[in-house]
């Protein structure tokens, strides 16, 4: 009886431990970030990327739309541990855009309900055209620990 209970005890924590295992070791650990691009569209590039999360409307944008949208933004978004790297993302209505995710930690999905993204893999990519005005929520699409719910960010649609 002992045993059994003993038994019971260990499956139940080797269970938990790789359960949040699963969610904070990641496997990947490519340095290539596509979010550091140029912005053709005015030269300029409106966000930093000095580790501080507010990389804000980097990327590639292939576009030449001085007037408005209907150019190519390329933005790669970096998944850690109950964390993007980008909390906001600008782009102009009209764009097409393409989002790649990269999990540098744990296992992420990357969703934005209001353009029926949902990325679930690792270097995963979507695209759509920005076509509707205003901000738009992000999160993580795949439950990854006790900060899920915090894995959530802006798309903003000018």
């Amino acid at each position: 009886m002992k045993f059994r209970k003993l038994l019971m005890i260990a499956a139940l924590a080797v269970t938990v431990m790789g359960t949040a295992a699963g969610c904070g070791s990641g496997s990947d650990n490519e340095t290539n970030n596509a979010n550091t691009g140029t912005n053709a569209e005015t030269g300029n590039n409106a966000g930093t990327d000095a580790g501080t999360g507010n990389n804000v409307g980097t990327g590639n944008n292939a576009g030449n739309n001085a007037s408005g949208g209907g150019g190519e933004k390329a933005i790669t978004v970096k998944a850690a541990n109950f964390e993007f790297d980008q909390p906001e993302i600008r782009v102009k209505k009209g764009d097409k855009v393409k989002i790649t995710l990269n999990n540098a930690e744990g296992f992420h999905g990357l969703a934005i309900p209001d353009f029926n993204v949902d990325i679930k893999e690792n270097n995963g990519t979507a695209e759509f055209v920005a076509d509707k005005a205003g901000e738009h929520e992000f999160q993580c699409s795949i439950v990854c620990g006790a900060g899920h719910s915090k894995m959530v960010g802006k798309l903003i649609v000018e």
